[in-house]
């Protein structure tokens, strides 16, 4: 029987060839990953196969599993060929059903956070197209408690919906009834996942299993950029954690692949640690190792984007007059957001499409008012959402260019999609967009995108597929972006915070966190996003308006603090007073950024259970080396937060809020709808 273990900083990974029972003579080779202290007994892990795949036609090896879950199918049943690891520790695992149906389970391993990446890769070495159903990225097994079973765990996911994005969820395996049977038989599956092409419409691409005795945390972020799927599996004393690319009972993708040709899965990254806050860490930290940007992103500059101060109407007028009210601020990027292309008597929302600046906004041309941006030292940006066209647009009605199924026009209240993988496309694109930028000197792009096509299109094997070749194509225009443009800022957004995930975000410089644009509920999602992304890459709006009391101005940059600080709103009818409140705000953040950027989450403490009318109050900690914030909101509550010190103190704080420093506590008095941020640095006595 095959069984190999293998040892990763503190982690330890076991491949471990199980018998299949109900089927003699069968077995499948499985992997389970433990921290190295863990120390499990290998045969009680009762591993399924690694390799999670399903063609047409394949046999069920489980009871009462169809239309449960697609897991566990004939052609799991997998023989371990060789395995190489290479110099750089990633180890690739090689595997065959004997019958041509070949398979690479690659293992990568990332030194400074512990974070592992896999894939898998179908190679079809018969003689004969074979039709994929089903092929999960990764697939962990053998999770249990220190007792060998499933009893206690508890599964977290991150909720997701317009302006509540990353809410957390957690579940007690036994609220979930993933309970093993009393006859070790009958299967019980979680799974949940998105299907279309709004990447986290409810639910983030993540998961996490925690055994609190044991202290041992599994979580997972899978490369999602179209529909996808995770999953929980508990038939016997351990449990499976799986997911990738939607399958075809949940997302209707099958994909065919012809002989001699293969198919890889996107990435999954995975860890092995001992609290839920300790494992988002080190995703995020690897997430943000990954990222490439331009220079000048480095610094965490801070952006003004003028949507909540025109609302859709920007014009040269309007500009300038924002850009004299901010001139004394250290903005650096300057956003022109939607409708500089709206027509006479029509809104920007569905006149998206044909991207003709408007003359009457800009009369002396879009590219003198990008002119104007730079001179005042700030970098021009300029908001796109050019894979879908309006109704009010003339490319509403060129459907040889849309997206259809079943062949007719996929259209979505007042948007339709276009075929990104159409050469005649790619072209218009070209011009509208890459020839735009160039021509008018912008050197930032904002990326939206403001509904779904659903469960796929036309012109493949399955509208799953189609949608997923779409959606490849989205991704990769923005390579083609930053190649056509050099240095070029990309932002990353879709009704706010919808387009998430992984793979989207290695490619962008930031993204929207949400469209919650001035709610009181800010703080909350800001946070919860920050266990999500790298901070560097959570644009967070702070609105600022005209007659708003102090308090609110600081509620709100505290909140944006928790990543990149995007200003917008009345500044034009703010006083000087305002202003300067407004800048002691903004050098603040100059002294917190590294903490930002670099910093492990420590703890978010909130009691706040409804967002839309929120009362309680919310407790942020973040830790860099010897320096910790602490962010505090206070929504409806007026109880006070004691912060202990535990051997830090104060240096520097930005609030109007009463607070104290005693006996080793910083107590902030509370007040609703007030906030503060506090510096706090390691004391060293003596």
């Amino acid at each position: 029987m095959f069984f190999k273990r293998y040892v990763f900083g503190d982690s330890a990974v076991y491949f471990i060839e199980t018998p299949v029972e109900g089927h003699p003579k069968c077995t499948t080779v499985g992997f389970a990953v433990y921290p190295v202290s863990a120390e499990p007994e290998p045969s009680k892990l009762h591993c399924d196969s690694l390799v999670q795949v399903a063609f047409t036609g394949d046999e069920t090896l489980v009871d009462y599993t169809r239309g449960i879950t697609m897991r566990n199918r004939s052609s799991t049943l997998l023989k371990v060929v060789r395995q190489t690891q290479f110099m750089d520790g990633s180890l690739n695992t090689y595997l065959t059903d004997g019958m041509g149906n070949d398979y690479v389970h690659r293992l990568g391993y990332d030194r400074a956070t512990g974070v592992f990446t896999t894939s898998v890769r179908y190679e079809n070495h018969t003689r004969a197209p074979r039709t994929l159903e089903c092929l999960s990225s990764f697939s962990l097994s053998g999770i249990a408690n220190g007792e060998g079973n499933t009893a206690g765990l508890v599964l977290h996911r991150m909720t997701s919906a317009w302006s509540r994005e990353c809410r957390p969820k957690s579940d007690p395996f036994s609220r979930l009834g993933l309970d093993m049977s009393w006859a070790r038989y009958g299967v019980k599956s979680e799974k949940w996942g998105q299907v279309g092409s709004m990447a986290n419409r409810g639910y983030f691409p993540f998961a996490a299993v925690e055994d609190p005795n044991g202290h041992i945390v599994w979580g997972v972020q899978i490369e999602a950029p179209y529909s996808w799927q995770l999953e929980v599996y508990q038939e016997k004393e351990t449990c499976a954690l799986s997911g990738g690319l939607g399958d075809y009972e949940f997302a209707h993708w099958r994909k065919e692949i012809p002989a001699g040709m293969s198919f890889t899965t996107h990435a999954a990254r995975f860890v092995v640690g001992k609290t839920l806050f300790g494992v988002c860490n080190a995703l995020v930290r690897e997430a943000d190792s990954r990222l490439s940007v331009p220079e000048a992103e480095e610094s965490m500059p801070v952006i003004f984007n003028e949507y909540c101060t025109t609302w859709g109407v920007p014009s040269e007028r309007n500009i300038n007059r924002i850009l004299k009210a901010v001139k004394g601020l250290p903005i650096d990027d300057f956003v022109i957001d939607c409708g500089w292309y709206k027509p006479d008597g029509k809104g920007w929302c569905n006149a998206i499409g044909d991207w003709n600046e408007s003359k009457k906004l800009f009369p002396e041309g879009i590219a003198k008012v990008a002119a104007k941006i730079r001179e005042a030292g700030k970098r021009p940006g300029i908001w796109f959402e050019y894979e879908n066209v309006g109704r009010d647009s003339e490319a509403f009605s060129r459907e040889e260019l849309l997206l259809k199924r079943d062949g007719a026009v996929i259209t979505a209240k007042n948007r339709r999609f276009l075929d990104l993988r159409l050469p005649e496309v790619q072209n218009l694109l070209r011009g509208k967009v890459i020839g735009f930028l160039r021509a008018n000197g912008f050197s930032y792009i904002k990326i939206d995108y403001n509904d779904a096509f659903g469960i796929g299109c036309d012109g493949a094997g399955s509208p799953g597929e189609g949608g997923r070749l779409v959606a490849e194509e989205s991704v990769a225009f923005l390579d083609r972006l930053k190649e056509a443009v050099p240095g070029l800022v990309i932002e990353n957004c879709a009704s706010g915070g919808s387009r998430i995930e992984p793979l989207r975000m290695s490619k962008v410089s930031m993204c929207s966190f949400s469209d919650a644009h001035e709610c009181d509920e800010i703080p909350l999602v800001a946070a919860n996003l920050s266990l999500a992304i790298p901070a560097r890459q959570s644009q967070i709006w702070a609105v600022i308006r005209e007659g708003e009391s102090d308090s609110r101005t600081i509620y709100s940059l505290c909140a944006a603090m928790m990543g990149r600080i995007c200003l917008s709103g009345d500044v034009c009818k703010s006083s000087p007073e305002k202003l300067a409140l407004i800048a002691r705000g903004l050098e603040f953040y100059r002294k917190i950024k590294e903490i930002v950027r670099y910093g492990n989450v420590r703890a978010i403490d909130s009691n706040v259970e409804y967002y839309r009318k929120p009362a309680g109050r919310q407790v942020y900690l973040k830790d860099c080396g010897e320096r910790r914030l602490a962010i505090v909101h206070f929504l409806d509550c007026g109880e006070a937060v004691r912060i202990p010190l535990d051997g830090y103190t104060l240096a520097d704080a930005y609030t109007d809020l009463p607070y104290t420093v005693r006996n080793e506590v910083l107590r902030i008095a509370g007040s609703p709808y007030r906030a503060g941020a506090f510096l706090l640095e390691k004391r060293h006595d003596g």
